[in-house]
């Protein structure tokens, strides 16, 4: 792995390592050597871990480390994946450079949250959010749960069911920034994503997105979203240059009007 924007990683079993979301499609055909995101290496996927099995992930600007649980039996959001290291370690770093404004006071939402590694890392670095929500599909609620318990955030981060293209629940909060980080990997999905990005957003969200090259099919997602959104690559990353080789990117992405 060329790329990790996780610092360290303490006492996790083999199965429990950051993973590549390289290895998802096993078609090479498919990749569009004339992308910029270029050809990636695919990996062999890490066997499903034990559920429970817990471990400390650090990142560089975090002064304490984040308790996390993987379970790989809901589905691949149960791991983590690279593109979630460049959301949190963007995130760290703005607020950092704009001396706790970035956040301040801002209704936070994660979609396709998972572990809920990205929500918790957010929370922990940025503690004067408004509110922050970590969201997914029912067999992840359990998990989210569970590591909000652990890093002892049941006071600042609530785990909520957010169904893409469904009603959104009247207590989601409307949020001023959605985080997304790697949820563009299933065609299928891709119009559920959109329709509830367009939902929760209006045309001052900010709407951050971290990805990584997959598929030639992933370029479709691109073309859909411009219809509705702007969308722009964040350059001021300083680990931008690093990452970019590994086919990582991240978005800022803002709703027409």
């Amino acid at each position: 792995m060329a790329y990790t924007s996780l610092a360290h990683v303490d006492d996790l079993p083999e199965s429990l390592q950051v993973l590549r979301l390289d290895g998802y499609d096993s078609d090479l055909s498919s990749i569009d050597e004339q992308d910029p995101f270029g050809r990636m290496t695919l990996v062999e996927s890490s066997p499903p871990p034990e559920y429970g099995a817990v471990g400390k992930v650090t990142f560089e600007l975090l002064d304490a480390p984040i308790e996390l649980a993987q379970d790989l039996s809901g589905g691949c959001g149960g791991k983590i994946w690279e593109a979630a290291g460049v959301m949190v370690d963007y995130m760290l770093w703005k607020q950092k450079q704009t001396q706790g404004l970035f956040l301040k006071e801002k209704k936070v939402l994660e979609l396709g949250s998972g572990t809920g590694l990205v929500g918790l890392a957010v929370a922990k670095g940025c503690d004067n959010v408004d509110t922050m929500v970590i969201t997914d599909q029912i067999p992840m609620m359990q998990l989210m749960s569970q590591n909000i318990t652990l890093n002892k955030l049941d006071d600042r981060v609530q785990a909520k069911i957010l169904n893409w293209g469904e009603p959104i629940s009247s207590d989601i909060p409307v949020p001023d920034v959605i985080l997304a980080s790697d949820c563009v990997y299933l065609e299928v999905a891709y119009q559920p994503l959109i329709d509830t990005l367009m939902e929760l957003s209006n045309k001052d969200t900010d709407i951050y997105m971290s990805y990584r090259k997959r598929r030639r099919a992933n370029k479709r997602f691109f073309q859909m979203a411009r219809k509705k959104f702007h969308l722009v690559e964040v350059m001021e990353d300083p680990k931008r240059e690093q990452y970019t080789k590994d086919g990582l990117r991240l978005y800022l992405m803002k709703k027409k009007c």
